[in-house]
């Protein structure tokens, strides 16, 4: 069989390549992940922030798993486009890796506010093992920060931040830090179990300007005109499918990389799963949607298609659950 390459470094990516393993015995597979270690447990990284797990607990294992199955991994390497004529995925260091089947796993990025001071030091959004990493260093010289955001990251990284005893402000764009329109959990029990345990929550206000000093934030000042401390600023607000790399390709983009309910995109050879894929069935583009079980499921469908597998996804209300303070949360959409 032609060769078969997965681009992504989490749960969608990882249990695609294994899948692929499993039932395309004789192919060359290869994983492309931007980070240098594939794969870590996203969700623990709050845990993690606090000082409540070791490093080491973020790791599945996956390269011992792909040694062990014959899986090529290129680590440290981005995806700069794609040559669909020639079947070629294009990446940062000039390599030109050729493809029977492609499955885009890319997942999403932060998309940081165009203010004044964005680049100030100890400023970082919260969506990587990277990013976790530099806010564990800095929380032994900080005791304030500010944490723009709302729903399960913004949520999490605000916890991580108060279990390591800093003084923290969350500031939420809209009326809660929670959305109970969209999710079965009202937002003022949200708010109340954040403030009971030392958050200050200030809603419908947004940053207008970071202040800095010797280059290092020290405030946050709002629309509102309030001037927040924070010897850290993070972010959790807004995400973007990782796609600009296909721009310009003809493979239909939307919120992320549209696709079937056999996750494949409008090009037969290319498929996506995970954050990026956005589903279309019956003419409707549903909302891109999020979590771990979510990205698993669609791992190891679109592993299964790309293999000669006729499988597809359910379309339909999916969720998510998180904990906050042993409170129970569920993320719903559909």
């Amino acid at each position: 069989m032609a060769d078969l390459v997965v681009v992504g470094g989490g749960a969608a990516a990882t249990q695609a390549a294994e899948t692929l393993r499993k039932l395309s015995t004789d192919s060359a597979i290869t994983l492309v992940a931007e980070e240098e270690r594939p794969f870590y447990m996203r969700p623990l990284l709050a845990d993690f922030v606090a000082g409540r797990i070791a490093s080491d607990r973020l790791w599945r294992g996956f390269e011992s798993t792909a040694q062990a199955n014959g899986i090529g991994l290129l680590t440290g390497r981005t995806a700069v486009g794609i040559d669909r004529a020639g079947k070629t995925l294009l990446l940062d260091d000039s390599t030109r890796l050729p493809y029977g089947k492609l499955l885009l796993a890319t997942g999403v990025k932060p998309r940081l506010p165009k203010i004044s001071g964005i680049d100030l030091d100890r400023v970082t959004p919260f969506s990587s093992h990277a990013d976790a990493v530099q806010l564990a260093g800095w929380i032994g010289e900080a005791r304030t920060a500010v944490v723009v955001g709302r729903g399960l990251q913004g949520v999490e990284l605000t916890r991580a931040l108060s279990l390591s005893g800093l003084s923290v402000t969350m500031l939420v764009p809209d009326e809660s830090p929670w959305f109970p329109q969209l999710f079965h959990l009202k937002g003022e029990l949200v708010e109340r179990a954040l403030e009971q345990h030392g958050v200050r929550v200030i809603a419908l206000d947004r940053p207008a300007e970071l202040v800095g000093k010797e280059g290092r934030v020290v405030a946050v000042k709002t629309h509102e005109g309030r001037e927040l401390p924070a010897d850290i600023v993070g972010f959790a607000i807004d995400q973007q499918a990782s796609v600009d790399f296909l721009v310009g390709s003809g493979i239909s983009l939307a919120d992320g990389v549209v696709v079937n309910r056999r996750l494949q995109s409008t090009d037969e050879n290319v498929f996506a799963a995970g954050d990026v894929a956005q589903l279309e069935d019956d003419g409707k583009r549903r909302p891109i949607g999020y979590g771990w079980l979510r990205a698993t499921q669609q791992g190891e469908a679109a592993g299964r298609n790309m293999a000669g597998e006729e499988v597809t996804v359910e379309v339909g209300d999916e969720s998510e659950a998180q904990s906050l303070y042993g409170m129970s949360l569920l993320a719903r959409w559909g």
